[in-house]
């Protein structure tokens, strides 16, 4: 299925966050699994989550499953994260409907777009502060500091 590989950018948040020494576990990460409905399955290399029906206040609710992987690089040891989000796939396909909706019933034409514009925008922003957020998240548990942009995959 490597048509399925070249659109799941839509719903994945991938990204990398280099390292100054290769940690020994995933020890510094665990507060950020300590929430209601997360599973944690734990390698010496992965760290692989699962969430079912996460709280709002938790900080990676929008993904519902990822994995993290300590890996090495040119650049030095790594940590390279791949994470699910289906609100994320949801947001990208809602515009549709509404579109059609729009071109098809004439006085659905103005709250079609608009809809269509507001799904559309959300996806956008969506994917833009996830992926920061997660990153952010990562690197101050990783590193102690939040202020790097995010490195896409």
């Amino acid at each position: 299925m490597s048509w399925l590989r070249a659109i799941d950018w839509i719903w994945h948040v991938r990204g990398t966050l280099a390292l100054p020494a290769r940690p020994a576990s995933f020890h510094a990460l665990e507060p950020v699994f300590e929430e209601r409905g997360t599973t944690l399955e734990r390698g010496l290399d992965t760290l692989v989550f699962h969430k079912d029906n996460p709280d709002s206040q938790d900080k990676l609710a929008s993904f519902e499953h990822g994995t993290l992987q300590f890996v090495e690089t040119d650049a030095g040891p790594t940590l390279r994260y791949d994470l699910t989000s289906h609100p994320l796939l949801w947001c990208f396909i809602a515009p549709a409907p509404f579109a059609a909706l729009a071109y098809a019933a004439q006085p659905m034409r103005i709250p079609g777009y608009v809809f269509a514009g507001i799904f559309a925008a959300l996806y956008l922003a969506g994917r833009v502060i996830e992926q920061r957020n997660a990153h952010k998240l990562f690197r101050a548990h990783l590193l102690g500091t939040d202020t790097a942009e995010a490195v896409p995959a």
